[in-house]
């Protein structure tokens, strides 16, 4: 649903997502400005964080972005299949020769994490380039840099495209561990003088030197701040809301919810909303997250069960309480992080 539409309306009869394109070239167009002499390559694995590939690779496209990553191959066919001159990129590499040869045939290039990938994929390709994975600390996918005489010996240079590896500990702030992997990635590129990328989100906003050729941005795109503390202006692309099922009155040592987690300490107006953990709303939110209405915040009461939370509403105007108000779940008051 559209946001203006949402707004039309004053009440919803479900839990309703809405996804706000405009924030996402927003958010595009901050990280450019980090960014400005390095090429964005847009990360929409995962449906584009839970946002919808399509939709917002639409969105991106329409805006000039050329350049995709996607975790399988099946989510590079479906965007090969509506957009054929965008460069796609599998993070999984190749696994079987089916896989070799889907990618070849439809123009999309792999990123190459070992030997096994590499000699699959040299076997079936005779002319596309493919990204180099370096694992400069992670120890999760990449070639080690003890490997570099062997993958001279295996391969031309000219095969190459980009040479790429994944910052570590660039959210938690770790400025030293993000320095070495970057040094370690410039010296194993001697041998070859390729483009490289290492930059996550957290990385194109913790450090510039760190930028190279190609930035990756991720959640940042969807309005994710990998840094909490520090605003960058990033706006959140989904919002999500909540209808209310039920409005009461509890007194003063009364109960709310199982296992009575919540005795009120005074007269109380609450309501209950329809939306729970089964909706993703943590267990760990019960008896201190909190929720929004018309921008207010409403203390969570009690545990969150399934498909239901119960909140404080005793400061809420009565003409703002009815049965199915929308609430905020997640949005421009309560935003990912």
């Amino acid at each position: 649903m559209k946001q203006k539409l949402f707004e039309k309306y004053k009440k919803i009869s479900q839990k309703t997502t809405i996804i706000t394109l405009s924030n996402l070239i927003h958010n595009y167009q901050t990280i450019q400005k980090e960014a400005k002499n390095s090429t964005i390559i847009c990360v929409v694995k995962g449906d584009a964080y839970g946002h919808g590939m399509l939709e917002c690779s639409e969105k991106l496209i329409k805006n000039k972005v050329n350049n995709f990553y996607v975790a399988r191959l099946e989510d590079a066919l479906k965007l090969r299949k509506k957009y054929k001159k965008i460069k796609i990129c599998v993070l999984a590499g190749v696994i079987t020769k089916d896989c070799c040869r889907e990618m070849i045939k439809n123009q999309i290039t792999p990123i190459i994490n070992n030997f096994d990938q590499l000699e699959l994929f040299k076997k079936y390709n005779k002319k596309n380039k493919f990204i180099l994975h370096l694992d400069t600390g992670m120890n999760r996918l990449g070639f080690q840099i003890s490997d570099l005489k062997k993958i001279q010996d295996i391969i031309n240079p000219n095969e190459i495209s980009i040479i790429m590896s994944h910052l570590s500990s660039s959210d938690d702030k770790d400025k030293l561990e993000s320095l070495s992997q970057f040094q370690k990635l410039i010296k194993f590129n001697e041998a070859f003088n390729k483009p490289l990328s290492l930059c996550n989100s957290a990385g194109i906003f913790l450090n510039k030197k760190l930028h190279l050729n190609f930035v990756r941005p991720g959640k940042s795109l969807y309005g994710i701040n990998p840094f909490p503390k520090k605003s960058f202006g990033l706006k959140p692309v989904m919002s999500i809301y909540a209808p209310i099922l039920q409005i009461m009155s509890i007194k003063k040592g009364e109960t709310i919810g199982y296992s009575k987690t919540f005795k009120a300490k005074k007269h109380m107006q609450i309501a209950t909303i329809d939306f729970g953990y089964s909706d993703g709303l943590h267990r760990s939110s019960s008896n201190k997250g909190k929720v929004f209405i018309n921008n207010v915040a409403c203390p969570i009461l009690g545990r969150v069960s399934m498909d239901l939370v119960t909140i404080d509403v005793s400061h809420i105007k009565h003409n703002n309480l009815f049965l199915g108000k929308p609430v905020e779940i997640l949005g421009k008051n309560q935003t990912y992080e």
